[in-house]
């Protein structure tokens, strides 16, 4: 009988601490883990959908688990349960955590995904884009989940149009918040308020993408059939039931094509991805005892 999905007991390094030890992402993994089943738990208890998304669908497809050396996890949500989960997170997270979203302080930068969860008292980190993306709320140093929005969208045409607006708008916003550190309230009040406006005219649209504010390279493979990724649906992932979109195996074949996708090579599932891409992409620094 075949095995469901690859095992891969490689050890990736992560890099030496300020003592010359060394460390490996497994040990960024066991700090997430426990921010992931936090918001399952949070979200659970309210009623609110999320999947585990991107480079965590493509986990649990090939490794019901982490990437083995990926240093972060995806999670995606409906925009129309934003005000929900802000509420409940606020409401019923533990206190060793932390919320961060525009909705809950304006200094939130735009830059990163919809909202964030992070870790109060754990080990810390810097995130590779802290200084293009710079953090005026700063709650937590610790380690955090990314949960980003899903919207609602007619057609690529619309997709395209909104992502160009929104890349012309991010020439302003580099200017004023990095280059003069200057915080773009006003342009970030206008922002979100087009997000609002087109995720509540297209709610019901056939495709479904990340929200068009992060006009990011990867955006323009974004669009995706509503059927693919709704309704979630459980997976295992670490050895927990927790969420992902409805046709992973689509998503991560439309997604992430061939070489992202485990292969059978007789014997086994393997791993085709190239060796020398399997590296951090997110963090630049880290300290494990500092708390």
């Amino acid at each position: 009988m075949k095995p469901e999905y690859v095992i891969d007991d490689t050890k990736y390094v992560l890099g030496t601490d300020k003592n010359g030890k060394v460390h490996y992402i497994k040990e960024i993994q066991e700090v997430v883990l426990p921010i992931v089943l936090e918001i399952d738990r949070v979200c659970r208890k309210n009623n609110i959908p999320y999947a585990l998304a991107f480079g965590s669908a493509l986990g649990i497809y090939n490794y019901q688990g982490f990437i083995p050396w990926d240093d972060d996890v995806d999670i995606a949500f409906n925009y129309e349960d934003l005000d929900r989960l802000i509420e409940a997170f606020q409401k019923d997270l533990k206190p060793e955590f932390v919320v961060e979203a525009y909705e809950i302080d304006k200094r939130y930068n735009l830059l990163q995904p919809t909202l964030k969860v992070k870790n109060k008292y754990g080990p810390t980190m810097v995130d590779q884009n802290y200084k293009r993306m710079p953090d005026r709320i700063h709650s937590s140093d610790g380690f955090f989940v990314d949960m980003v929005a899903m919207v609602g969208m007619p057609d690529a045409k619309t997709h395209l149009k909104l992502l160009r607006r929104s890349r012309r708008r991010l020439v302003s916003y580099a200017i004023q918040d990095y280059m003069f550190n200057h915080d773009p309230l006003k342009l970030k009040a206008k922002m979100k308020a087009d997000e609002k406006k087109y995720a509540e005219m297209y709610k019901d649209a056939p495709y479904v993408c990340q929200t068009p504010l992060l006009p990011f390279p990867s955006q323009k493979k974004n669009l995706l059939p509503r059927e693919m990724i709704y309704p979630f649906k459980e997976y295992t992932f670490e050895g927990h039931k927790l969420y992902s979109f409805n046709d992973i195996e689509g998503f991560c074949r439309f997604f992430f094509g061939d070489i992202g996708l485990r292969k059978w090579d007789g014997e086994k599932w393997i791993d085709v991805y190239p060796k020398e891409k399997r590296k951090v992409n997110h963090i630049k620094a880290f300290d494990f005892d500092k708390k």
